[in-house]
């Protein structure tokens, strides 16, 4: 008579894993070295990119005028800071 042994389904439960675990990696590759769009956002979904903007001080900002009369120059000081990581013509 032969005899029914008990198979254990562990260790290939384990290289099914593995195995989808590889397939899932070489897709994904493949997906995103073969279509260039895909590549871009996920690099700018990965990617910081820093803040950048342009900060306005007012030199003595406590006399700057309360109200603006039409035709009436005012005089006044400001500096401008640039944080924009590049070189900016303000007009």
């Amino acid at each position: 008579m032969v005899e029914n042994k008990k198979i254990n389904y562990k260790p290939i439960m384990k290289i099914r894993l593995l195995l989808l675990v590889v397939w899932f990696n070489v897709i994904g590759f493949l997906v995103v070295e073969c279509v260039p769009s895909v590549k871009e956002a996920l690099i700018l979904a990965t990617t910081v990119k820093p803040e950048t903007f342009t900060e306005l001080y007012f030199e003595d900002h406590l006399s700057l005028p309360n109200k603006v009369t039409l035709f009436k120059e005012d005089n006044f000081k400001f500096t401008i800071h640039n944080l924009e990581n590049k070189d900016m013509i303000y007009i």
